[in-house]
């Protein structure tokens, strides 16, 4: 068995800590916008920024992750990370004036989009390659159910303290965490190497990746803007790949990317991530405009999922080691596409919420057994630098892809609402007029943006089962393990 030892296990669960709280306040104030409209007497648009500045700040710090690493160790970064993230969010949550707010919010996203990075640097560097699963377990459910968790304690918070208690919670546990690190996790050695920083890498792929991420995510901002700003970033972003191929130290190293098991599992995280994720905002939207019921009960949905996330995760891992990700990535996905396939079936005004829940369950469980064993799939051969950008390159492209596809799926909902109610919207249900026809016509937008989502798993599955059999991740076993 490659169960984890007590030291492991202290490590998984200080890393978990600390991810849980940067994966946490990415959502945890997405509940709050109208509430800091009125108190700081601003427009949404301006409000967003909220939001806005903490993910342009780790989207923007992802990258730099994997150089910070190699030249000052991987411990050392996340532990002043984690500092930076605390003070930050105290100075959040201590905020006189909105600027300050949104200039702490930035701050913190900076040290946020570090700390899961270098966390799986210091998780797979920390045990075998054949228990690498086992820690992903533990310190991946962060990324998982943070998301979830998030508005859900959000909304608690907000109403039984008031908006700073959503950024003073995140300091105890920060703190707490850099205690866990300085006892139990090991110092490792910097490279010896001292090459010099790839400067010119960072002022392209930095810039080039928030580019994007903005351009997919700013809404108020015109849609000629925002395709001239991805357009930007992209071309940044495709220049420093050209020259990352080449360079000898670049700020990551793509080159991972041409090696077969990282770069089919990287596509198989990016094609599922972003379908994934921008389908979360459907079901809200499904119980709160069209089913007229509260966020409470919206918050209330998401927990089935959750559970069967959590449960599935704790499976797969064992699953992994016996029959490989080939096998369990891939039951996953079909999984989540055969939730999606019924919850197209079955959707309809008046559909039963037990349903509905049965349905997020199984779509959690696939997820489960989807991303963390992917991730572990792509890194489990990574060694020394090749490890640290790894764990760099798989949460920004997965970062990157949640942008595109919750800007993609909000899109194709709202275009398709638009198309069955004359350019309406959603608006048109507050209608006294609106009759059950307009509501079906809705929840028909509904199930067709599913079917696109669900074309986007089915070629991630088509991927995953394409890819050819390997040697084996763990121990021989009975059963040969596969890429």
């Amino acid at each position: 068995m490659n169960r984890l030892t007590g030291r492991e296990l202290r490590i998984a669960a200080v890393i978990a800590l600390g991810g849980l709280m940067a994966v946490l306040d990415t959502t945890i104030v997405a509940v709050a916008l109208p509430r800091f409209m009125t108190t700081f007497s601003a427009s949404l648009t301006t409000i967003q920024w909220i939001a806005t500045a903490y993910a342009l700040g780790m989207v923007a710090a992802m990258p730099l992750a994997a150089t910070f690493a190699q030249r000052w160790g991987a411990r050392r970064v996340y532990l002043a990370a984690l500092l930076v993230f605390a003070v930050a969010s105290a100075g959040a949550g201590a905020a006189g004036d909105l600027g300050w707010l949104i200039a702490a919010r930035a701050v913190q996203g900076l040290a946020g989009g570090l700390i899961n990075p270098l966390g799986m640097t210091i998780g797979f560097g920390a045990v075998a390659p054949e228990r690498r699963s086992r820690m992903t377990t533990i310190t991946g459910l962060p990324l998982l159910i943070g998301p979830i968790l998030g508005p859900m304690l959000g909304g608690i918070l907000l109403d039984g303290l008031s908006w700073r208690a959503l950024f003073f919670i995140t300091v105890p546990p920060a703190l707490l965490a850099v205690a866990g690190v300085l006892r139990w996790v090991p110092a490792d050695v910097p490279s010896t190497e001292r090459t010099p920083i790839d400067v010119a890498g960072g002022l392209l792929l930095v810039p080039g990746v928030v580019a994007v991420a903005y351009g997919f995510s700013e809404e108020s901002a015109g849609l000629e803007i925002r395709v001239a700003i991805v357009a930007i970033g992209l071309a940044l972003m495709a220049v420093f790949t050209r020259r990352s191929w080449r360079h000898r130290a670049p700020l990551l190293n793509v080159r991972l990317l041409r090696d077969r098991t990282f770069g089919r599992n990287a596509a198989v995280l990016v094609l599922y991530a972003g379908p994934y994720f921008g389908s979360m905002l459907l079901m809200p939207a499904y119980i709160q405009v069209i089913r007229g019921d509260s966020a409470l009960v919206s918050a209330a949905m998401m927990v089935p999922g959750t559970i069967g996330m959590s449960i599935s995760i704790q499976l797969a891992a064992r699953l992994l080691e016996r029959f490989g990700p080939r096998i369990v990535v891939g039951t996953g996905l079909s999984l989540a596409a055969v939730s999606t396939v019924l919850t197209v079936l079955v959707l309809a005004p008046d559909t039963s919420y037990t349903t509905l829940a049965i349905l997020g369950a199984i779509q959690g469980a696939g997820t489960g057994a989807i991303m963390m064993p992917t991730i572990v799939s792509a890194g489990r051969d990574l060694r020394g630098p090749d490890l640290a950008s790894g764990s760099a390159i798989l949460p920004l492209a997965s970062t990157i892809a949640s942008a595109v596809g919750t800007a993609v799926v909000s899109a194709a909902f709202t275009g398709l609402i638009a198309a069955s109610t004359a350019g309406r919207g959603l608006a048109a249900l507050s209608d006294p007029a609106a009759d059950a026809a307009l509501t079906g016509q809705i929840v028909d937008a509904y199930r067709l943006t599913l079917v696109g989502v669900l074309a986007v798993m089915v070629l991630a599955l088509v991927v995953r089962l394409r890819t050819r059999p390997t040697t084996p991740t763990t121990e021989p076993t009975k059963v040969r393990s596969a890429a």
